[in-house]
């Protein structure tokens, strides 16, 4: 269970978030994050954090670290029997070249609530024994090639079919090799892309309809649908979540 205890916006439009941590076993997830980078800061109590990577466990190896996902990016974390705080900054805003591009784990003494992007980064660079946390760190060629091409089109639905073919395989070979290197078919990760910025439009106040239309989703009904698929909950319910507080 994640209790939220606060939500705001930063003076230069960074979205924060703070929680108590409170899980009992074990809970994954895959993180799929699209123009959005996410930070996140864990101060532990108890439990553990760790990253599927490359087909081995990534864990975290003390009780203060964070996460950076950097946009267009894949990662499988999980807890266990975690209790502590989480503190997040999610933003829009290009991250700096020379920053790491993959999902990176890193050791920090700073648990506090950043004051906005630049502190958030100015952590990240700071931070000790970083190590990356994707999904898969070697690719397949093929793989690389499709990812990008769904990344840099996903807002006009691009076919998979025709993605194959510019690509000189059939759609099978192309959704068979992308499942062994991401763990989802190219499809899935095409709507899970398109629906990765919607909950950051949602807290900002913008009406449902203008982000279906945003990510890609002419059709409400389907936006409805594939978002409730990807988050387990309604657009409108997630607005509520994620709206800025007092707490």
């Amino acid at each position: 269970m994640i209790a939220r205890r606060k939500t705001t916006f930063l003076a230069d439009g960074a979205y924060l978030f703070e929680d108590e941590l409170e899980v009992h076993g074990v809970v994954g997830a895959k993180v799929i994050t699209c123009t959005a980078w996410l930070l996140e800061l864990f101060d532990l109590k108890a439990g553990a954090v760790s990253f599927v990577s490359g087909g081995r466990e990534v864990r975290a190896t003390g009780k203060c670290f964070g996460v950076l996902y950097p946009p267009f990016t894949i990662s499988l974390p999980s807890v266990e029997n975690v209790t502590g705080r989480l503190v997040g900054v999610a933003a829009t805003e290009p991250l700096p070249a020379g920053l790491t591009g993959v999902p990176t784990m890193f050791e920090t003494t700073f648990t506090e609530r950043p004051t906005g992007v630049a502190q958030a980064l100015e952590i990240v660079r700071r931070g000790s024994n970083h190590q990356s946390v994707a999904l898969n760190p070697k690719p397949s060629l093929l793989s690389v090639r499709a990812k990008k091409l769904i990344d840099e089109n996903y807002l006009s639905y691009p076919s998979i079919s025709r993605m194959a073919q510019r690509l000189g395989i059939t759609h099978e070979h192309l959704s068979r090799q992308f499942k062994r290197d991401f763990e989802t078919s190219p499809s899935t990760y095409l709507h899970q892309l398109r629906l990765a910025d919607a909950p950051l439009r949602l807290a900002r106040g913008e009406e449902i309809v203008n982000v279906s239309q945003d990510v890609g989703y002419n059709d409400l009904s389907r936006f409805y649908k594939q978002f409730r698929k990807s988050t387990k909950t309604s657009p409108g319910v997630c607005q509520s979540l994620m709206k800025p507080n007092s707490a």
